[in-house]
């Protein structure tokens, strides 16, 4: 290879660091794969569901009542219809399918790393995409047949392209995630009142148009199907938020215990202690946070406070807080210039810090 085609030292560094947390998630993945996890009910479901969309074009779950199957709208609907696209490939279809949420999760972790580099640095982007990559709820869900970690891909994308001000594109990518599990609302409402504030009735419109749109697409189709069974899966919903199942011991979980379980069991001890480590950074050096970073931190409180109030103690449905407090954590503090700054005994280096206007 000559000099010309050769990339640039600082290039390569960055390459060289965005290989670090991809070898990171695939080590964590890797160390699950060889423990061979058998499949779980809710594989066995989509997977299910995925082979008779295939053979009928409909969405049955055979699996959880055989004696009387049942179109399954337990979720809005396009991961089973993807699980149906990869079912059809030849080879083994579990292997097939939890690689494709290794993917995702690889993918997830290098988006992260590209917005914290593009909004503050080189040490940023590492910290931010080592604390997703690293992460054993985000682990765990990379290996596994669902749509939780497509979904945290598609909610990063948004925030990738609401940074580019793609705002339609944005849109998009947040009608995939609310298509994939219907918790991405969350994220919709979320990005929508931001690019209001932001950018203008314009702007918000086209990024709050696609996700609406989607789910009541898919509402009236299913309606269509078995108009009952959507009835009762949007029932089974309301409980879920404000109802109760006598028998479902996630509706038995306390405040504290749900806490302890968030915090042991969704986002780890890592983040939390980057998380500490980032406030007291940014209260020191009191660097300018990029506009963004009010998405992912707004989902993260409306996420938690949700789960709080809702019946239904998932921890599942938070998954995406993992990537937007990694984001979050990335963006309050410029980590390669802080760490410059430590070194230095509190100098400031030359230029100082920033970040690029209007993101």
């Amino acid at each position: 290879m000559t000099s010309e085609n050769r990339p640039s030292p600082d290039r390569r560094r960055v390459l060289l660091a965005g290989l670090i947390p991809m070898a990171v998630l695939l080590v964590g993945a890797a160390i699950r794969i060889a423990m061979r996890p058998k499949r779980d009910f809710d594989e066995h479901v989509f997977m299910n569901v995925g082979r008779h969309i295939l053979e009928t074009g409909l969405p049955w779950d055979t699996y959880t009542r055989p004696e009387a199957p049942y179109l399954f709208f337990d979720h809005t609907p396009l991961y089973v219809y993807f699980v149906g696209v990869l079912t059809a490939l030849p080879g083994n279809s579990v292997l097939i399918l939890r690689g494709s949420s290794l993917v995702f999760g690889l993918l997830t972790v290098a988006l992260v790393f590209l917005i914290a580099l593009r909004l503050r640095g080189l040490g940023s982007a590492l910290v931010g995409s080592v604390l997703v990559a690293a992460n054993p709820f985000f682990i765990t869900y990379s290996w596994f047949v669902r749509m939780e970690v497509p979904l945290c891909f598609f909610l990063v994308l948004a925030i990738y392209l609401l940074i580019s001000e793609r705002f339609f594109l944005a849109g998009l990518a947040i009608a995939t995630a609310v298509m994939l599990k219907e918790v991405a609302l969350a994220f919709w409402a979320v990005a929508v009142a931001y690019t209001f504030m932001r950018h203008g009735l314009r702007a918000a419109s086209m990024v709050a148009i696609p996700a609406p749109i989607a789910l009541l697409a898919w509402l009236a189709y299913a309606a269509s199907l078995d108009f009952e069974q959507l009835r009762s899966t949007l029932s089974r919903w309301g409980r879920s938020a404000v109802g109760d199942e006598p028998t479902n011991r996630r509706f038995r979980i306390g405040p504290l215990a749900w806490t302890q379980t968030i915090l042991s069991g969704v986002i780890g001890a890592l983040v939390i202690l980057a998380a500490g480590g980032a406030a007291a950074l940014a209260a020191t050096f009191r660097e300018r946070i990029p506009p963004i970073t009010v998405v992912p931190a707004a989902y993260t409180l409306l996420a938690l406070a949700a789960s709080y109030l809702m019946s239904l103690k998932e921890p599942r449905f938070l998954i995406a807080i993992v990537p937007m407090l990694a984001l979050c954590i990335a963006f309050v503090v410029d980590w390669g210039a802080a760490w410059a700054r430590v070194r230095s005994g509190g100098a400031v280096p030359a230029g100082g810090p920033g970040v690029p206007a209007g993101y």
